[in-house]
């Protein structure tokens, strides 16, 4: 049996663990923190939806694959888990209550606030020819009646968007699979492996073979508010240039800041009354009342291009690759993962040539 080394326990690495242990092969996961997701895979409540484009391409086409390949994965995960609580007395079923992955696929909205996304957005209904279940324009009482409160901008409505927990998918991910905590990996020589996936977000740079991918970090902040008796109306997911997620456990998330090159995750005050302004800006019946109750703050990963860098390093046969997952790591980690275990495993590929050949960290010649 092989044996893959992963460095990093977000949702990256957990990703290539899940689908490499699914495959029958040994995965073995270094975590640098204390524990599985410390960085920004570890937000308890994250929004996922594929990154729509006017027109199609090979991002468009990794999106959307991703976007279904998650559908399919949550939905198996949550199958499996209440599989097994079913056979679970009452004690043990409470004990297991901590694995599920959160996962409520309630739709999202997309926002047409400008002529300019309109039509960006109408070109995507037309470009990536998905059917009318899975994506639709409404008009602002059609968009209003789906989101269960009054709005004033027409949508694209998206039925299969919704939110999972991050942290949580990645403890379903790593489930079973051995798991090295506090563990700083300085070279890919120290690990007795057939081969070695990198997948620690910024860290990448820190091995020789990839330290030259131009990757820079992105800080973003969200805010956590106690939902009033108009927004606990909200049944899906809004998204403008934030989002907000419908109420659970008594509030809503709203999200996110986006500062690309800022290394800290200190938490700004400043940029919860933004996350709030900007809600209102659209929606100002639900953002009424609303003040923050807490923040949470992490750094993602961007790449030069603002694409995921997926595949084998350059001039390294066992050496791989994947972060710079940015915004849509949830879904695009787990297609990553897919095309490593692909590689590794010499089998078939699951992306076309033209994706995987746009993802390769060899587009940047280094």
């Amino acid at each position: 049996m092989k044996k893959i080394a992963i460095i990093g326990g977000g949702l990256a690495g957990t990703a290539c663990a899940y689908v490499l242990k699914c495959a029958g092969v040994e995965p073995v996961i270094y975590e640098a923190g204390a524990e599985i997701a410390p960085g920004a895979s570890g937000n308890p409540i994250g929004l996922y939806n594929p990154r729509l484009s006017a027109h199609r391409t090979p991002e468009s086409d990794f999106y959307a694959h991703a976007f279904r390949l998650a559908l399919e994965t949550f939905s198996s995960l949550c199958h499996s888990e209440r599989l097994a609580l079913k056979n679970l007395d009452p004690s043990a079923r409470a004990l297991q209550d901590d694995n599920i992955i959160d996962w409520n696929p309630c739709g999202a909205l997309h926002l047409i606030t400008d002529e300019r996304k309109k039509k960006q957005l109408e070109q995507t209904i037309e470009t990536w020819g998905w059917a009318e279940k899975d994506i639709q324009l409404l008009d602002a009482e059609q968009t209003s009646e789906i989101a269960g409160v009054e709005l004033r901008h027409e949508a694209i409505y998206l039925p299969g968007s919704g939110y999972v927990s991050p942290k949580k998918l990645c403890e379903r991910y790593a489930d079973g699979v051995e798991v090295h905590f506090n563990t700083k990996i300085k070279s890919i020589a120290d690990v007795d492996a057939d081969a070695v996936v990198l997948a620690c977000g910024m860290g990448v740079r820190k091995f020789e073979e990839t330290r030259e991918l131009p990757l820079s970090p992105v800080r973003g902040q969200v805010t956590f508010v106690k939902a009033t008796a108009e927004s606990e109306k909200l049944r899906c997911a809004l998204c403008y240039d934030g989002y907000v997620l419908p109420v659970k456990d008594g509030g809503h998330i709203i999200g996110a800041t986006f500062q690309q090159g800022v290394r800290h995750s200190d938490i700004h005050e400043d940029d919860d009354r933004d996350n709030i302004a900007a809600l209102a800006g659209v929606a100002p019946d639900v953002a009424k009342g609303l003040k923050p109750g807490g923040s949470w703050a992490s750094v993602r990963v961007t790449s030069k291009d603002h694409f995921p860098v997926i595949g084998r390093a350059h001039d390294c046969r066992d050496v791989y690759v994947s972060t710079a997952h940015s915004a849509h790591g949830i879904i695009g980690s787990l297609a990553g993962a897919h095309l490593i275990a692909d590689m590794i495993l010499e089998r078939e590929l699951s992306l076309p040539d033209e994706v995987v050949k746009k993802l390769n960290p060899v587009r940047f010649g280094v």
